[in-house]
């Protein structure tokens, strides 16, 4: 079965660090979140991928292309101009001759999908939708669900309107028939479009509860908890690093200087430099060709070459020196 990945977004929410990296770019457990993507996806034994790109699509490319992944093979459709999530995918009909999976390309999970893929085929299902429970659903579509059907679908309800604590997950199985309820050349959303018009027409959707972790990393609070997540081990992913201690983790060429202080938990990214003096952590993610200067004092943020996510959840530029707010 072919993997289509979405990864044309803006990231809007996610700005301004956006302005200089593509959300699926953004790295996490010292990696880009799309490599970590792709890379479950290829454990679960998928290996025919199609990336669907708009924005900063070039280094998307590049940062895929360097992975070197071996028996994959990758084919990328860039979109002229923002098409939507639905839209997108009729550049892709030529390529999608069967039921294919879907993903959101700002998304992780660790889960076991396979036996979800194998009842939708054997059911002849059309459309089929990974859903999961949380506490609130007012920034995720809202998904009722009767008999493994579903019967009823908001996207981003208001609060008071939800009709479930079951959201959409952003991973679909798709088949390709459905394509063609896609106008062409035109904007279309899957969640404000598609899934409304496939209800209206009576087209039975399957819904799959999707096992383990999973996060929307869209916003800056949720990227900030998947770090926090990561690093407390929540996710069953590898991190590509060495862990020296207990939940302390190092890249390749990391240098440490005198007198530093790590406490756990923390994840320090390749080519890392820590000056003299400096305290880090705990819950510290630290990207790869960051140099952290003398004295400084890191606690509870996520360090990109640009900017600091930092403990009040916000997109700060770098001015990292001796920041030793308390966060409670």
């Amino acid at each position: 079965m072919k993997v289509v990945i979405l990864a044309g977004g803006y990231g809007q929410r996610l700005l301004p660090i956006t302005n200089n990296i593509p959300k699926p770019l953004l790295p996490i457990a010292n990696r880009a979140a799309i490599e970590h993507l792709i890379l479950h996806l290829t454990r679960l034994g998928f290996n025919e991928f199609i990336i669907q790109l708009h924005y900063m699509s070039q280094a998307i490319i590049e940062t895929i292309n360097a992975m070197k992944l071996k028996n994959v093979s990758i084919d990328y459709i860039i979109e002229e101009k923002s098409l939507g999530s639905a839209g997108c995918l009729r550049l892709s009909k030529h390529f999608l001759h069967e039921p294919f999976l879907l993903v959101n390309g700002d998304i992780l999970f660790d889960g076991d999908i396979r036996d979800a893929l194998k009842t939708h085929l054997e059911s002849k299902s059309k459309f089929s939708m990974f859903v999961k429970q949380v506490e609130k659903c007012g920034s995720y579509g809202n998904v009722k669900v009767k008999n493994g059907q579903i019967i009823d679908f908001i996207e981003k309800p208001n609060e008071g309107s939800e009709i479930s604590k079951l959201v959409n997950t952003g991973i679909y199985i798709i088949n390709p028939e459905l394509l063609y309820l896609i106008p062409e050349n035109r904007y279309f959303d899957i969640s404000n479009d598609l899934i409304p018009l496939m209800l209206k027409n009576n087209i039975y959707l399957n819904a799959f509860h999707l096992k383990g972790y999973w996060i929307d990393y869209g916003t800056p609070r949720r990227f900030a908890k998947l770090n926090v997540d990561w690093i407390e081990e929540k996710l069953n992913l590898p991190i590509p690093a060495v862990q020296i201690l207990p939940r302390i983790y190092l890249g390749e060429h990391v240098t440490i200087n005198n007198n530093v202080k790590i406490v756990s938990p923390v994840i320090i990214g390749n080519d890392v430099t820590i000056e003299e003096n400096c305290v880090i952590g705990p819950y510290v993610s630290i990207s790869s060709n960051i140099r952290i200067d003398s004295g400084s004092v890191l606690h509870h943020q996520a360090v990109f070459q640009k900017y600091t996510l930092n403990y009040e959840n916000k997109f700060v530029h770098n001015s990292i020196k001796k920041i030793s707010k308390e966060i409670h």
